[in-house]
């Protein structure tokens, strides 16, 4: 479906968005699934020598477990009274299928976990989503369909995104139901008690396989906004949803040349969608994964999108200079229309191309690679103007900002992020990776920071508010960490105004689960 056609079946549709029939990574229709993987696999074996000098891989390992089922978390300190719910993760877990390895780290089918927290006690359960495409290739045995950055030999053609879609980036609560989200396809519908996987979530015969990116946007009423790229079709995607999950409206804007933005983020008026100039293209041979089909181009600025809430048929665009942001923290806009959120710049998409495909074959980072520094962003919605800043200490490396989910949409004045400032040759960490949880102060920097030991590998810590308060230090951060030298994987919890002192509580499960990427917290969740 060119953009074209696309455009023609939202009209039609009464101004919903036409479900998209191809995407620009899939194989053309003449092709044939062939016999797969003939002898090993070089990145296979490479990973696997790498693995036995370098334990620190152990996150990276393909996860072939279907169903965890629960287990009460081992525990020292003490759980606050107050902290009672959910915490639900999702990344990418089965990177090997039939003796194939996948080329990036993000291609690997979706894991969720979730951690239960109850009556001062944790549990701990984890299930793979079944997508069409994990329960096809756990059936033929191999790796069947092209991914976000792998061609496996061979590969079938696919007729819509969500042949392909590994459901392995993110979470979300919705109703009675919890959402696996991936980048350029449907949500899958889950049980948010068993895991177990439900189907794909439809919001109308319009809208089927539409994208429905993995970062959506909460008001504070519950109203959520989302965004999706149809890069074959060249066209943009805006969903509004109510706050049960049923739509309101879509709209679709032409966008020339299409490019790959991650998240995005709202004030109470306007939509902020960043594009950097990762320009794609339809041309490459049928060899060419989807992340292969993009060219950096650094001449060429990043375009600032900027769309009325009320009216998304409203919009400018400014620039900034050429830059690669994954995650953007969140925005608010004051009285003078002037909009401000904070996010993790870097010059170029190194790390898209660089470390998440090499540490597949157990490479170490290339300590060249341009890695994110924290900034904050102000857009002058009235003399359309954009321009950005430092924040935080010039060597500091940082990623997964999250803020206070009470301040969605408001002025917030603190975020939290993973950061890291020592590359292992400089006395950093020797797995090369994040290494510290910090909270960094919108106006002047970092403030409190923990550092993990060597032997630990945190992810994204969530915010947590704590329910009889109501300012920004009124809370808890959960993060969980790979401890790969006693093969586990722990869940600590924060007080968030007192960082620096460490968890007050660790909870251990005696299994190294694979490194994950996003997750959400629901308080009061169901008990199993």
């Amino acid at each position: 479906m060119n953009r074209r056609e696309f455009l023609d079946a939202m009209a039609g549709a009464a101004g919903h968005v036409a479900a998209l029939t191809a995407v620009a990574w899939a194989r053309g229709a003449e092709a044939a699934c062939g016999a797969g993987l003939g002898g090993s696999d070089p990145w296979r074996e490479a990973f696997r020598a790498a693995l036995a000098e370098r334990p620190w891989l152990l996150g990276y390992q393909s996860f072939d477990r279907e169903v965890v089922p629960p287990r009460t978390a081992r525990l020292e300190g003490r759980i606050p009274e107050r902290l009672s719910g959910t915490l639900y993760r999702n990344g990418p877990a089965r990177h090997e299928v039939g003796g194939y390895r996948y080329r990036h780290w993000l291609d690997g089918d979706g894991l969720v976990q979730a951690w239960r927290i109850a009556d001062g006690k944790v549990e701990h359960r984890a299930r793979m989503v079944r997508t069409f495409k994990y329960d096809e290739e756990r059936a033929e045995g191999r790796a069947l369909y092209p991914a976000f950055g792998s061609v496996p030999p061979d590969a079938c053609p696919v007729s819509g995104p969500d042949d392909i879609n590994a459901a392995n980036i993110s979470v979300l609560p919705r109703g009675d139901e919890l959402w696996a989200l991936w980048e350029a396809g449907s949500a899958w519908r889950l049980d948010p008690v068993t895991l177990e996987t439900k189907g794909v979530q439809t919001f109308s015969r319009h809208t089927r396989s539409a994208p429905f990116s993995a970062h959506p946007r909460t008001d504070p009423d519950g109203t959520l906004w989302n965004f999706g790229y149809a890069s074959h079709a060249g066209v943009m995607v805006f969903w509004h949803l109510d706050p049960s999950g049923a739509l309101k409206r879509t709209a679709a804007l032409p966008v020339e040349p299409m490019t790959m933005p991650h998240d995005f983020v709202v004030t109470r008026r306007h939509i902020v969608l960043l594009l950097p100039p990762l320009d794609f293209s339809s041309e490459a041979g049928a060899e060419a994964s989807f992340l292969d089909r993009h060219s950096w181009r650094p001449d060429r600025p990043t375009r600032v999108l900027v769309l009325d809430k009320h009216d998304l048929d409203t919009r400018f665009w400014l620039e900034l200079p050429a830059e690669w942001a994954f995650h953007f923290g969140n925005a608010w806009e004051d009285d003078s229309g002037v909009i401000r959120f904070d996010g993790s710049r870097a010059d170029a998409p190194d790390v898209l191309y660089g470390r998440l495909r090499n540490i597949m074959r157990g490479e170490d980072p290339d300590p060249s690679e341009s890695t994110g520094r924290h900034v904050l962003y102000r857009i002058d919605t009235k003399r359309r103007r954009a321009e950005l800043e430092p924040l935080g200490p010039a060597g500091l490396a940082t990623e997964f900002p999250v803020v206070d989910p009470r301040r969605s949409t408001s002025r917030h004045e603190w975020v939290t992020v993973l950061a890291a400032d020592a590359a292992p040759e400089d006395g950093g960490p020797v797995h090369g990776s994040f290494d510290s949880v910090a909270r960094l102060n919108v106006e002047s920097g970092l403030a409190a920071r923990y550092a993990y030991p060597d032997h630990l590998i945190p992810e994204e810590h969530v915010f947590v508010p704590d329910p009889a308060g109501v300012g920004e230090t009124d809370g808890w951060l959960l993060g969980t960490a790979l401890d790969w030298r006693a093969r586990s994987t722990v869940l600590n919890v924060f007080e968030v105004g007192m960082l620096e002192a460490g968890p007050v509580a660790v909870a251990t499960i005696p299994e190294p689960m694979p490194l994950g990427l996003h997750g959400r917290f629901q308080p009061g969740a169901a008990g199993w």
